[in-house]
């Protein structure tokens, strides 16, 4: 399973990177102008159009993104979902779901991270000042997903698996 997904990787971090970009550069007011994908790495290069004094200016800046950093544990979770089989009848919506569910944990931390740079661009530029509730929302939010949610994404799939299927047994006893 590992060697199928260090092929399918690269393209799953363009799709994800390139989507999470976007609505990073729509959130901020900024463009996208291109995003480079590299095997293990993913750069997006970003314009933010601003007026200044001396008239309509761009800044350009660029956000360097590894894959691995919020992909490395699909493996792991593929694992902890194939051991659950015995235990778990799976439906084929329970395990897109689960898909689903692992594809948005790792737009948001893409989205974060690439919001979270453009906000620190912007400030260094002089175009934004710090306005700590807005810096607050940035820093815990991707922080969060950051060392809480992609780390524990193995076993939140695993305990969604589970108590869907839990739910589903209960339903049918109601009945």
């Amino acid at each position: 399973m590992v060697f199928l997904w260090l092929h399918v990787k690269a393209f799953y971090g363009m799709l994800v990177t390139n989507v999470g970009a976007h609505l990073a550069a729509l959130i901020t007011g900024s463009l996208v102008d291109r995003i480079d994908i590299h095997p293990e790495k993913a750069i997006c290069h970003f314009l933010y159009q601003a007026l200044t004094s001396k008239g309509p200016a761009n800044l350009h800046f660029n956000v360097g993104l590894s894959v691995s950093a919020y992909s490395y544990n699909v493996p792991l979770t593929i694992a902890i979902v194939a051991s659950l089989f015995p235990l778990v009848s799976y439906r084929l919506r329970w395990f897109l779901e689960a898909l689903g569910l692992i594809f948005a944990i790792h737009l948001l931390y893409v989205f974060l991270y690439c919001g979270l740079q453009i906000y620190y661009s912007l400030i260094k530029a002089g175009i934004k000042s710090v306005w700590k509730p807005e810096q607050f929302f940035w820093e815990f939010s991707w922080v969060f997903v950051d060392a809480m949610v992609i780390r524990f994404e193995p076993f939140l799939i695993g305990a969604f698996l589970w108590f869907r299927s839990r739910t589903e047994e209960l339903d049918s006893t109601e009945e």
